[in-house]
């Protein structure tokens, strides 16, 4: 696939140039560390160009804090995300909460995270017959990824509790971003979606909000982190804290990146905040490491 270069000039009154590249993973070569060049890998859980209108902003600000190229990353799937992240090609990732305990032992930690928590969802088409997810026995059901917490797994053990075997009684399709599950619920190709339920408040779905009812809800869930490698640098580290932890919503232009985020602000944060959550989804019987 072709590289996706897209240069943001004047971000938010910012003026400098600011290079964002959206490179398929699969086809990146494993190049030396430029010390002047952050790697931002960010999970694609939405399409390359959302990934550029919610991030690009934010590495705008970095660079200029950091005073390093910002250069992004996303990948087709998250099988090529976790294959290149696991193997050190990124200094900077924002990762699911459900990788953060993997990649822990690829040698990444924990440096910030989004407040406050959110929820996993299934949504159905209001006029939908499907009321409750008893009746998605034998129905066709978007989902996320097989290691999407909100887009997916939480609803495993619910579905187990009502005697219904997500594998043998569910057509389940990972459609790998939001917008996919969204409109495939939306135009009916499916009966029902998986999926982070905030994702239903941006701008881009404000038409169709109404249009869905919710029949199941997960537990609380930590906000995406944010992890670097562990032998990055402490001054970039505390660089990097500073800028996210600096973005306040009493700023109309931080207001909108955040927003962009579907975060209300963002945090410093270790290994120790995710540590809960960890324990939840390892120890389930339908989570599977990568």
């Amino acid at each position: 696939m072709d590289k996706i270069s897209c240069r943001l000039t004047n971000v938010w009154g910012l003026v400098f140039t600011l290079s964002v590249l959206i490179v398929p993973l699969s086809c990146q070569a494993h190049e030396p560390a430029n010390p002047n060049v952050i790697k931002f890998g960010i999970y694609p859980y939405q399409s390359p160009r959302t990934i550029v209108e919610m991030y690009g902003p934010l590495a705008a600000r970095l660079e200029k804090k950091l005073g390093k190229k910002i250069i992004i990353f996303s990948a087709p799937d998250l099988k090529i995300f976790l294959e290149k992240a696991k193997g050190g090609e990124h200094d900077l990732l924002l990762t699911p909460p459900s990788l953060c305990y993997t990649l822990r032992s690829a040698d990444y930690k924990v440096i910030a995270r989004g407040a406050s928590t959110f929820y996993g969802g299934a949504i159905v088409r209001k006029d939908s017959d499907v009321k409750t997810i008893e009746q998605l026995k034998g129905k066709k059901v978007a989902a996320i990824g097989e290691h999407s917490y909100a887009g997916y797994i939480f609803l495993l053990p619910q579905l187990k509790a009502k005697g219904i075997d997500p594998q043998e009684d569910i057509d389940i399709q990972f459609l790998g971003k939001m917008d996919n599950v969204i409109y495939g619920v939306i135009n009916k190709k499916y009966d029902a979606g998986l999926l982070r339920l905030d994702t239903l408040d941006l701008p881009a779905f404000s038409g169709i909000r109404d249009q869905v009812t919710v029949i199941s809800r997960s537990p609380e869930i930590p906000q995406f982190p944010f992890v670097v490698k562990n032998s990055m640098d402490k001054a970039t580290i505390t660089a990097i804290q500073e800028t996210l932890s600096a973005l306040s919503p009493d700023n109309p232009e931080e207001l909108e990146i955040l927003k962009s985020m579907q975060v209300e602000k963002i945090i410093t944060a270790t290994d120790a905040d995710y540590e809960e959550f960890n324990e939840q989804i390892k120890d389930t019987d339908y989570f599977r490491q990568p």
